[in-house]
């Protein structure tokens, strides 16, 4: 299917090809070979494909975020993140111990369920929203 969508892109000039890989968890194996194997069949399609690799994280995973990232990253060569769900009560720690440990780049964030809630990352804004007081909390 990807390899098809790739090059059915490229017959109608689209410079953009999205896949979704949703659901993976680094513990089942078998689903870590599939992604892999996404991967490799992109690079068939077009051989300096796939010029992005993002993960999507969940703010609110915690330090099993990091495992996660690691897990990915050796299976499939990340180039970005993207960290959701920082509009709760989570205030995403574990971007710095990622940041730490991963030399993968936080592109963007989640603060909300809308379009125009995927901001890229600033990592000055993030330092100073961790350090606010929460709302109704003093």
């Amino acid at each position: 299917m990807i390899f098809d969508a790739v090059n059915a892109a490229r017959a109608r000039g689209i410079d953009i090809v999205l896949a979704d890989t949703a659901g993976r968890l680094p513990t089942q194996l078998h689903l870590m070979e599939e992604i892999a194997k996404v991967r490799r069949v992109i690079a068939k399609a077009d051989p300096s494909a796939p010029h992005e690799v993002m993960l999507v994280l969940d703010a609110n995973i915690g330090q099993n975020a990091l495992a996660q990232v690691k897990a990915f990253d050796a299976a499939i060569k990340l180039t970005g993140l993207i960290v959701t769900k920082l509009d709760g009560t989570a205030k995403g720690g574990v971007i710095a111990a990622i940041a730490r440990t991963q030399p993968v780049p936080l592109r963007f964030i989640g603060v909300g369920e809308g379009i125009d809630d995927l901001q890229p990352f600033s990592a000055r804004d993030f330092v100073d929203a961790l350090f606010e007081p929460v709302p109704g909390k003093q």
